[in-house]
């Protein structure tokens, strides 16, 4: 084995180079052939080098090659090259290949039978050759491959995919290929093979070589739908910028027309971020313009000062139920709008905003309440100086606002006094007063117009403690188990008075008075592994039982009758329990003590396993309000399929909501998504193929 070492030399040198011959020679012929090859010039500055290694080297003083001959390896800037036979032009700083020739760059690797490399340059070229590129998995053949600087490639007579193995299971086949990383891919004359048979001719083809995000044409979404027809999606996404991005979709529909949609994303900054998006069509069918704008905003302005919304509006009281997508949409009740902009100052929040309500089930919405504007101020936990209390206060400032029925402004000025105590390890607690004062100015049209006001005094306690104790644990999984019970007694009082004379615009113009204890009783058991140096805490049951007691006037409850016959509230049990790290069952169930039937339940499972599999089903009872049972079943460990299965079901009205169906089969370096979604006045049927690595392009 013979090595090279090249040194390329700064302030316009001339490059120098010196060659160490190796092997089994003898002394004075190892230093006869050093001497033969180093150059007058050796000592001169030094720069970046070049490392040949071969078999045998030889030079030729006239033409200042370096030749190369049996497994020659050259290194320099980070590159390998590996050949049969090479010849290396100092002046020129040019590499000629031939036979076995393979080019390595960090991931990234270009094979061929002969190349040409100006390594100044970074530029080359491949005959007969292939090329691998590791981030986006690209593969690409061409009868001449050109490379540009670091990461541009041009291939005549090419393929390109992101599939491995000799025969992928797909490529598109090029008559002039021309790729960037980070940036596009284009060709000219490109046909889709799958397999070896072709299936589609595309003129000119562009798709993203990047590996982060860039702007470009989504896989386009195809179906049929009883009320859509059939419909084409074609979604276009725009990297505008580091911090946001945009896609823009036209939406064609056999039976409605083309819409548009369009969502915008942002970053902002101390972790702020927003979502914006809308729905445009003019629907063939019912002949009007059709949408609507959803916005879900967190700016920080500072880390005091803030703005949050949360906005969604249609132009008609129907559009979800003809438009909606996600579960729950097409049959809502109620749209709200709020969005408000807020600034603390020490133990201060004020917040200013608007509150909007849409009621879809009302004929319209002229007599639904709004809130526009409002402003609130609150100050919570500042001790009173010299003495041990705490005092909090919380004022608003409200404008209600509808064409039909009670308007007007409200102000509610609530201060509370607290004071906390502590009984040792044994128990903690506080006692608490407040007043709670409303001032009103109503217009005429309501029950009660003009200016009046009320105030109520308030007050209440709490007594809690915590027990807990750790035992040895009968499970493989823990070393140790801790049982906490957290036992707690609240009371709340509120002044009883006639409120008849108020305008009444929500429930905060009718407090309830009365005197409330509420029992309560919080089991954990929490379980502890440890690994090595690392441990590990996990709930496994976490429970709740409580039940309150109404000493005097009366309270509010939407699923259970309250009269002077029935002091005792409703018993509740939540109850959530993990047997495994990806296993919950829960409940949260409400029980009338007087008839023992069940006044509000919820009961469900959500299973998981490491594959991804998930099943999860819950069942949803208020009384005669709500009575229907949902579940979604995921099978992902049947590779490379997976199967999902979703439906909810309806018992008050028996039949099926809703039930959806999908199938998905991921390649390596392709994909293909069928699904069916089945709604009492739609049915729909969505076809999607994603080819990775190169799975968003355009056609032009």
């Amino acid at each position: 084995m013979a090595i090279v070492k090249y040194r390329r030399q700064e302030s316009g040198v001339r490059n120098q180079k010196s060659a160490v011959r190796r092997g089994p020679f003898s002394l004075l012929y190892y230093f006869c052939s050093l001497f033969m090859l180093i150059p007058a010039s050796l000592f001169a500055a030094e720069a970046d080098g070049l490392v040949v290694r071969a078999d045998k080297l030889g030079h030729e003083q006239v033409r200042d090659v370096i030749t190369a001959t049996g497994n020659v390896e050259i290194d320099w800037s980070g590159s390998k090259l590996y050949t049969d036979m090479a010849s290396y032009f100092r002046g020129e700083e040019r590499v000629a290949a031939k036979g076995n020739v393979r080019f390595l760059k960090g991931e990234d690797s270009l094979v061929g039978e002969s190349a040409e490399f100006d390594i100044a340059n970074n530029n080359g070229v491949v005959k007969k050759g292939t090329v691998f590129i590791k981030s986006q998995n690209i593969h690409m053949t061409g009868d001449t491959i050109e490379k540009h600087g670091e990461q541009e490639y041009r291939v005549e007579n090419g393929t390109i995919t992101s599939c491995d193995g000799e025969k992928p299971s797909w490529k598109f086949k090029l008559d002039d290929l021309k790729l960037s990383v980070d940036e596009f891919a284009y060709g000219k004359n490109a046909v889709l093979y799958l397999n070896d048979f072709p299936v589609f001719w595309f003129p000119y083809l562009i798709f993203p070589a990047k590996t982060e995000r860039q702007s470009g044409f989504l896989i386009p979404k195809a179906g049929n739908s009883t009320k859509r027809g059939a419909f084409l999606e074609i979604p276009y996404y725009w990297a505008a910028a580091p911090n946001m991005d945009m896609t823009l979709t036209a939406d064609l529909q056999s039976k409605r027309g083309v819409g548009v949609a369009v969502e915008h994303r942002y970053m902002g900054l101390f972790g702020g971020e927003s979502k914006t998006g809308g729905y445009i069509i003019y629907d063939a069918e019912q002949s009007k313009i059709r949408g609507d704008i959803e916005m879900k905003q967190l700016v920080n302005f500072s880390k005091d000062t803030y703005w949050r919304a949360d906005v969604s509006l249609t132009l008609d009281r129907n559009y979800f139920r003809d438009y909606g997508i996600m579960s729950g949409d097409y049959n809502r009740q109620y749209l709200g709008s709020t969005a408000f902009l807020s600034h603390r100052m020490d133990d201060l929040l004020l917040t200013g905003g608007v509150d909007y309500l849409n009621n879809l089930d009302a004929p319209n919405n002229r007599s639904t309440l709004q809130k526009l504007p409002f402003v609130t101020l609150n100050g919570t936990g500042s001790p009173l100086p010299g003495t041990p209390l705490f005092y909090s206060f919380a004022t608003a400032v409200t404008n209600l606002d509808r064409s039909e029925g009670d308007r007007g402004q409200r102000i509610q000025l609530a201060p509370k006094v607290q004071l906390p105590f502590k009984g040792g390890e044994l128990f903690y607690g506080s006692l608490w007063g407040g007043y709670n004062q409303r001032f009103y100015s109503a217009d005429a049209g309501g029950q009660a117009n003009g200016f009046s006001q009320q105030g109520l005094f308030e007050g209440g306690g709490l007594l809690r403690s915590e027990l807990a104790r750790v035992y040895d644990s009968p499970f493989p999984e823990f070393d140790r188990v801790r049982h906490l019970v957290m036992p707690e007694i609240s009371y709340q009082t509120t002044e009883r008075r006639n409120q008849s004379d108020l305008p009444f615009f929500d429930y905060d113009d009718r407090i309830v008075g009365g005197q409330l204890v509420t029992f309560s009783l919080l089991n954990t058991f929490t379980g502890r592994s440890t690994k090595g140096e690392r441990t590990e805490y996990r709930d496994m049951v976490r429970f709740t039982l409580s039940q309150g007691y109404q000493l005097s006037g009366g309270r509010r409850d939407l699923l259970t009758l309250v009269d002077s016959g029935r002091p005792f509230t409703d018993t509740r049990l939540f109850l959530e329990v993990f047997p495994l790290p990806a296993w919950r069952l829960f409940t949260d169930t409400r029980v009338s003590p007087y008839n023992g039937n069940l006044t509000n339940s919820v009961v469900g499972a959500e299973i998981g396993d490491s594959k991804g599999s998930t099943v999860s089903v819950s069942y949803n009872n208020a009384g005669t309000l709500l009575d229907y049972m949902e579940g979604k079943v995921v099978l992902a460990d049947f590779k490379p399929y997976t199967f999902s299965a979703s439906g909810r079901y309806s018992f008050d009205k028996p039949g099926f909501l809703e039930t959806s169906y999908s199938i998905a089969y991921k390649h390596q370096c392709w994909g293909v998504i069928l699904s069916y979604l089945n709604r009492p006045d739609n049915k729909e049927i969505t076809f999607m193929f994603n080819l990775s690595g190169l799975g968003n392009f355009k056609l032009l």
